[in-house]
């Protein structure tokens, strides 16, 4: 008999998914669980495996081709030698089978909808556009539909939204009738109103011999929305300098063993991750989040962990409950998160639930940097790169010391600067503290 494999919900606010790579190929045996299909979407990339055993006769979505939630993407013979039994099934048309076609078609410009007003409104879940997008159009009272899509494919971006926004403000309004008219103005000439002039649309950039379109990929799009959301909140942020000499020599003295224990490094990081949530111990209200009604305060301490993917962009998977776990558990945790965002085996469970943001750009080389607060978070730690600096010591002598910069950005509704400097400073105090009297485990 034949199976219909259809394009799971992979979120709560994920309306559609791209097919990054088929695992399987028509007339490919496969077993129950068996990872089936990769699939990118604006969160995260997974896997999906197969719900039955059988035989994959047919593959309905094609690599690269981006549909809603619901869409049927592959049949399955789950009975051999059925095969053909199951064909008459899997040719019946049905609406999640058309939805690809549907996707990927430019959507009609608002001119041409606007001269067949008879016409039945499109399904929006159609439209290509990312859940911020879709946000954006709903709360400024916009149908969706309406809107062409200048992205790849169609796609509806936030500026195609702002401009039809624009072009609908600079309509002219219609005249409001006299309630008791003249009898002179009959006679008077009718001269039209004039529209308004539309608004101008920023000059392209100029096109230059050798240029390259590099096409966005979900990922990139997924973090200029993130981005652009965070950055509407009031930013602040403060520098502090950490004198991390001790630290790292008494991780010199522990990294060894570690490493034969735990067969990986014990990176600096595990003891800033560490600094980090004592600082939000002593600091809570830096482990908080806005809200229109009030300020929540979070109980629990769900550390998020920037990790840098190269060219691919950024990824922040979370360490849960972070205030329970050692400098072991919390180098444990590090190296599983990064490994797993770097082989793409990230779930959305685990973008999920941050309190606080460490990103530790260090390894990089910055010295300072501006770290933009994730949307829901109150603030986000750079921890910088580890510098020989010439210091004055408190006696007044002159000593090479390790010196790193640690960097808080804040949201100034939540954080004011001495909220956040205390913040750093317990940070700091905890990493100039760490000595052999700081248990690894």
């Amino acid at each position: 008999m034949a199976f219909e494999l259809k394009m799971p919900k992979l979120g709560e606010s994920v309306t559609e998914g791209t097919i990054g790579k088929w695992l399987k190929r028509p007339g490919d045996k496969v077993a129950k669980y068996d990872l089936l299909v990769e699939v990118q979407t604006d969160k995260v990339n997974t896997e999906i495996p197969s719900p039955v055993s059988g035989t994959l006769t047919e593959v309905k979505v094609e690599e690269g081709q981006t549909v809603p939630i619901g869409t049927l993407l592959a049949v399955f013979d789950t009975a051999d030698g059925e095969a053909a039994a199951a064909a008459p099934a899997a040719a019946r048309p049905t609406a999640a089978a058309a939805a690809p076609a549907a996707v990927t078609e430019t959507p009609a410009r608002p001119e041409a909808r606007a001269a067949a007003p008879s016409a039945a409104r499109p399904d929006t879940s159609e439209i290509r556009a990312t859940p911020a997008v879709r946000k954006l159009a709903a709360e400024s009272g916009v149908d969706i539909s309406e809107i062409a899509g200048t992205g790849l494919g169609g796609r509806v971006s936030k500026k195609d939204v702002e401009d039809f926004l624009a072009r609908r403000e600079a309509r002219p309004q219609a005249p409001q009738p006299s309630p008791q008219p003249q009898p002179q103005a009959a006679a008077a000439r009718v001269v039209p109103a004039q529209p308004p002039a539309q608004p101008a649309r920023p000059a392209p950039a100029p096109s230059l011999a050798g240029d390259q379109l590099v096409p966005l990929t979900q990922m990139r799009r997924a973090i200029a929305n993130n981005m652009a959301q965070a950055w509407s909140a009031p930013h602040a942020h403060a520098v502090m300098p950490v004198d991390v000499t001790e630290l790292m020599r008494y991780r010199e003295k522990v990294r060894h063993e570690f490493a034969e224990r735990e067969g990986f490094d014990l990176s600096p990081a595990a003891f800033i991750a560490k600094a980090v949530v004592e600082g939000l111990r002593a600091v809570p209200l830096v482990n908080a989040s806005w809200t229109d009604q009030g300020l929540i305060l979070h109980r629990e301490i769900n550390l998020g962990y920037a990790v840098a993917l190269g060219e691919d962009g950024l990824i922040v998977p979370v360490i849960r409950d972070a205030d329970g776990r050692s400098i072991a558990g919390l180098m444990r945790a590090i190296r599983d998160v990064v490994d797993r965002a770097k082989a793409r085996r990230l779930t959305l469970d685990d973008l999920a639930g941050g309190t606080f943001t460490l990103n530790n750009t260090g390894p990089l080389g910055t010295v300072v940097s501006s770290p933009i607060v994730p949307p829901g978070q109150a603030a986000i730690l750079s921890s910088e790169s580890i510098q020989k600096t010439l210091t004055v010591t408190a006696d007044d002598a002159i000593a090479i010391r390790q010196v790193m910069n640690i960097v808080i950005g804040f949201d100034h509704r939540v954080v004011d600067g001495s909220t956040a400097a205390r913040f750093l400073a317990a940070v700091r105090d905890w990493l100039q503290g760490a000595a052999p009297s700081v248990p690894v485990y």
